[in-house]
Parts: C-alpha cells; structure tokens; sequence
C-alpha cells in the first residue's frame, strides 16, 4: 500500500546500531596504531561514532550502512528527509537518552511514530524503507 508510513521500532534500531558498532571499532583501532593510546581514547571514539553517524544520516542514502541493512533510514518529522543540522542535534542528544538510564531509548516503545528522545530533540523520524 503506497502512502502509509512505517516507523521502525526498537529492534531494527538496535540490530543497525550494533551493525555500525563493526566498522567504528575498526576505525578506532585503525586510528590507534597512528595515534598512540592515550587518556583521550575516550576522545577520539566519540569523535568517530558521532561523526560517523552524523555524516551518514546527513547523507544523501541518509542512513549508516547498518541502517541500509536493516532497511531503515533517518527523516525529518515533517518531511521526510534531513539535514546536517537535525543529524548532528540528534546523535548528540543520544547521551542525554543514555543518561537517563536508557529511558530516552525506552520511549520508543510508547509512541506511536517509534521516536525515541533524541529523535524528538533532533525532529526526526526513523522509517522503513519503501523497497
């Protein structure tokens, strides 16, 4: 049926973020035998998976590669395709979804659009993709 929106719950989020996590833990190892370890690893692996997501969903394919495996991809809550400025909002205000003890993640599960706090923040959805 063409026109009805999907909105991707918890579980293909999750399965595209522990995707994700592959490739950024690589990056960061691959960047550790240039840098050497430090006290800013911490640093440097923030550094990279925000920017691998920000770049990603701001993109034009405006997923991650782990979002295109599991079908899913980042649009804007009005119109459906995003920006450099809601991406980068909402992947920073994932820690705030963290901080409170997951509940920003929790949220998902009791909405009807599956929008978790960050998505909110960043005015966001997350949708199946129509193929």
């Amino acid at each position: 049926m063409e026109g009805i929106i999907k909105y991707a719950g918890f579980w293909p989020r999750l399965l595209a973020h522990n995707i994700d996590l592959l490739p950024i833990l690589v990056l960061f190892y691959g960047v550790s035998f240039i840098v050497p370890r430090s006290d800013y690893d911490y640093l440097i692996i923030g550094a990279i998976y925000f920017g691998y997501h920000i770049l990603f969903e701001a993109s034009s394919m405006q997923a991650t590669p782990g979002k295109k495996w599991a079908k899913i991809h980042v649009g804007n809550a009005k119109n459906g395709s995003s920006n450099i400025i809601q991406s980068l909002i909402r992947n920073l205000s994932k820690i705030l979804s963290l901080l409170l003890f997951f509940g920003g993640f929790i949220m998902i599960f009791f909405n009807t659009e599956r929008r978790a706090l960050h998505d909110y923040i960043g005015g966001t959805v997350v949708l199946f993709d129509e193929d």
